[in-house]
């Protein structure tokens, strides 16, 4: 086998007579292509062939690098012939790679082609990182480089397995991150480890060098000063952690002289060996004053020494302040005052008024530092008609001492700064307004709320509002209507809350219209028959006081599944219609509600059924419904006329003269005529997931407008105040319908919501 070069070299001569065999004598002078092999390697021999298309004159060739002649380049020779001219380099260096050009010149003219050698080198250390040992707190600078073509990409990685933070970052040292340092700023004990140096430039195997670095941890003390505080007669316990490389020595030392601790002395010594170094432990027992002095720790070993200085104060702290009393209380503010107390024989530095607002939600302390030469204090920023307590807490060098007595006060009103949330106003009919509304954040009331008025009147009306007042009560939301309007007239409706200090502010006001007729009532609804998959319900005519009802929705769901769905029938005079696919032995609720052309009534009854389980038959009022045994007799024919012609495919493939005579057997046979079953309700499309609005306004007279409109929107949408209650019940309940109101004169309840009717 030849070397691919030599294969080289030789395609391009046989590619030489080809063009010599084809030219034309005359033409231009033309450079073939010139081109060199991919992926070539730094001691590899290249060659390149330039030839011309034209013959029958002499073709002088000469070759340049970068614009400049080969002839300089020590491993690169030319060969010319008459027709062609050969490149040489033997063997490649990293020098070679660039553009090189052919040009050739006869009398015909002057021609050149120029193609790109690249030249690639496995990557080789320039500076090959060593195992280092450095002490703890100190810099290191680890460097790693690396060269090749193309140059190599060279990282750094912990390979020991160990997830301590990292206190190490990378640092590139030349462009294209072929040098890279490993640089610590103060390296800690958790850096000790085996850290990996990897150069890569996807030529040839990664070079991978694998270092420790070793941190030797001189004896120290993170924390070098402390003060500790006992109370005369208590046990003393002073503590000293030395960190550091074992063998550590402790030793202490009372206001700079040797501590000697001898045998049934107040004075003791415990050391305990810690993962980081050594602890020594100093207790005194049955403390006086003369133990208050400045004690020291000293800490040694092989690599430094440290020390730690422990002040012990033998103090008592501040007796709780007396006579704490509320001077003067507004609104906003209030002057706190108290009297000195004993100060344990160190000076008290400050005093702490600590308070809080009293909420059923929690509370949130609030504190404001006083200094020592000031008994008294004015607490600002508090909030309008809010319970408030106080405690003053005195302080000294040894700490805070017990806080006084809690006394409490409550802030005066103010009228509330925001009005009432959630306001909505629904027509109820040709001469009622239900208005709902939400009470201001509790934050904003600015005392307790003692009612709300609404204020209405006739819209663009010159005339000023009428109001109404409705107590506070300790529900979430409220609702009232308003009661009687005119008919089919437009009112401005606003809300406000009040308390003992004056009326917040109107909420923005809502203009609506009251309807030109009457809701329609809900219809009544019962069971026809249910089996394990469908339920079949009929319902009544709806009384709509003379006004026609143009259609009905029914809501179903299965229990606790959260959807609802639904489904429109047309009004007829035998109104009655089948869920089908349902699942077996599963709840089902349902309602149903009337349209007329003022909009969409109360729900009917809420109705719960339950499927029968998978494999009973129906009933015998269920098998007599023809809507229903027409289409499962259907269903059943067809599953059989599929199954033949699946039979009649299978024997195809299999037998073509089989095939034929079963045709001509079946062709002969009777054909068999299914009359349809008749329906006696109006089989509307199968129900749908709730996802449009619901048809409720006059536009959904005709039948057209009923189109696949979500109950949820609808019911927002519909004219009864028993559906605008589903606002304020819990999430649980607002999809249940709720029950229709007696036609008695409605009054206020106990639950506050309050009806306004007519005398």
């Amino acid at each position: 086998m030849y070397p691919i070069s030599t294969w080289t070299t030789i395609c391009a001569l046989l590619h030489l007579t080809l063009v010599v065999n084809v030219a034309k004598l005359g033409e231009p002078l033309k450079v073939q292509p010139v081109w060199f092999p991919d992926k070539v390697k730094v001691g590899d021999r290249v060659v390149a062939v330039c030839s011309v298309t034209s013959t029958g004159e002499k073709v002088r060739f000469y070759w340049t690098k970068e614009g400049k002649s080969v002839s300089q380049i020590p491993n690169v020779s030319v060969e010319d012939k008459s027709q062609y001219s050969v490149l040489v380099v033997d063997p490649t260096s990293r020098d070679n790679t660039g553009n090189y050009s052919c040009v050739a010149e006869s009398s015909s003219g002057k021609d050149s082609f120029t193609a790109t050698l690249h030249v690639t080198e496995p990557p080789f250390w320039t500076e090959e990182p060593t195992d280092v040992t450095v002490t703890e707190g100190g810099s290191l600078s680890l460097k790693c480089g690396a060269d090749g073509l193309p140059r190599p990409e060279v990282s750094w990685s912990r390979v020991d397995g160990t997830d301590s933070v990292q206190n190490w970052k990378t640092v590139s040292l030349a462009p294209g991150n072929h040098q890279m340092a490993l640089v610590f700023n103060a390296i800690g004990r958790e850096d000790w480890g085996a850290y990996e140096c990897v150069a890569s430039n996807n030529i040839g195997f990664p070079l991978k060098k694998m270092v420790r670095i070793q941190v030797n941890v001189p004896a120290r003390f993170e924390e070098k000063f402390s003060v500790e505080t006992v109370r005369r007669g208590e046990t003393a316990s002073l503590k000293c952690e030395a960190i550091g490389d074992l063998p550590l020595e402790v030793t202490w030392a009372k206001d700079k002289r040797n501590l000697e601790i001898k045998e049934l002395d107040r004075y003791e010594r415990f050391e305990t060996t810690v993962e980081k170094g050594l602890t020594s432990e100093l207790m005194i027992r049955s403390t006086d004053r003369n133990d208050g002095a400045l004690y020291t720790c000293f800490a040694k070993n092989d690599y430094g020494l440290d020390e730690k200085n422990i002040k012990l104060v033998i103090v008592e702290v501040p007796a709780r302040p007396l006579d704490v009393r509320v001077q003067e209380v507004w609104s906003r503010s209030a002057t706190i005052s108290w009297s000195v107390p004993y100060s344990g024989n160190s000076p008290i530095t400050k005093f702490i008024v600590q308070y809080w607002q009293e909420k059923e939600n929690g509370q949130r302390l609030l504190e404001q530092t006083i200094p020592s030469s000031q008994t008294s204090v004015l607490l600002k920023s508090l909030h309008p008609g809010s319970p408030y307590a106080v405690t003053v807490v005195a302080e000294n060098e040894v700490g805070q001492g017990m806080p006084s007595q809690t006394i409490q006060f409550v802030t005066g009103e103010e009228a509330p700064v925001s009005p009432p949330t959630d306001v909505q106003v629904k027509p109820k009919g040709s001469s009622s307004l239900l208005v709902t509304w939400k009470p201001p954040p509790k934050e904003l009331w600015n005392g307790e709320l003692r009612g709300y008025y609404i204020d209405y009147k006739v819209n663009s009306s010159p005339t000023s509002y009428l109001f109404k007042t409705v107590e506070s009560s300790s529900n979430d939301s409220y609702e009232y209507i308003l009661s009687p309007l005119m008919k089919a007239t437009r009112y401005s409706v606003v809300v406000k809350a009040y308390n003992g200090a004056g009326t917040g502010p109107p909420s923005e006001e809502i203009t609506v219209k009251t309807l030109e007729g009457d809701l329609p009532l809900p219809p009544p609804v019962e069971l026809v028959s249910n089996s394990d998959s469908a339920i079949s319900l009929k319902w009544g005519k709806s009384p709509s006081h003379n006004i026609p009802v143009t259609g009905y929705t029914l809501h179903y769901k299965k229990k606790n599944s959260g959807e609802w769905n639904y489904v429109h029938v047309v009004a007829s005079d035998n109104n009655m219609y089948t869920i089908k696919d349902l699942e077996s032995g599963a709840t089902y609720q349902l309602y149903l509600t009337a349209v007329n052309q003022f909009g969409r009534g109360n729900p009917s009854d809420y109705l719960s059924i339950t499927t029968n389980p998978k494999g009973i038959g129906i009933g015998l009022p269920f098998y007599l419904n023809l809507a229903i045994v027409v289409p499962v007799t259907a269903s059943v024919v067809a599953f059989v006329v599929v199954l033949v012609v699946i039979v009649i495919f299978v024997k195809k493939t299999k037998a073509r003269k089989a095939l034929e005579r079963d045709l001509t057997s079946l062709q002969s046979g009777k054909v068999v005529t299914y009359a349809p079953g008749s329906q006696r309700y109006i089989d509307m499309e199968k129900a749908r997931r709730v996802s449009n609005p619901e048809p409720g306004t006059p536009a959904a007279a005709s039948i057209a407008s009923y189109a696949s409109i979500p109950s949820r929107d609808l019911e927002l949408r519909v004219d009864d105040p028993r559906q605008e209650l589903k606002s304020f019940l819990p999430p649980q309940m607002r999809d249940r319908p709720l029950p229709h109101p007696k036609p008695s004169s409605l009054k206020k309840r106990g639950d506050s919501h309050l009806y306004d009717r007519a005398d």
